[in-house]
């Protein structure tokens, strides 16, 4: 009986463990702030065509590859236009 018991209390622990990142972690609605910090950061100046890259980066691999295109034509460094749309689409 005793085993039984470790054995279950052994269980409800590892499931609590596994269940608590889910529960405390926040939702994922930052992607176009760090995207547009991300860049502000890097020194360029954060004005529509970055804004618009920043929102299209949010819509999944189509909306990241429009990401990348617009920043790259505004004259943004391939890496950090890589980086920018990675965080948008987080």
């Amino acid at each position: 009986m005793a085993r039984a018991r470790r054995a279950i209390g052994v269980l409800a622990a590892t499931v609590m463990a596994g269940a608590l990142p889910v529960l405390i972690a926040s939702p994922a609605q930052a992607s176009f702030t760090d995207c547009t910090n991300y860049m502000r950061n890097m020194d360029y100046i954060v004005g529509p065509n970055v804004q618009s890259a920043c929102s299209n980066g949010e819509d999944g691999m189509v909306g990241k590859m429009i990401c990348w295109q617009i920043l790259v034509n505004v004259g943004v460094n391939i890496n950090h236009a890589d980086e920018a749309c990675y965080q948008a689409s987080r």
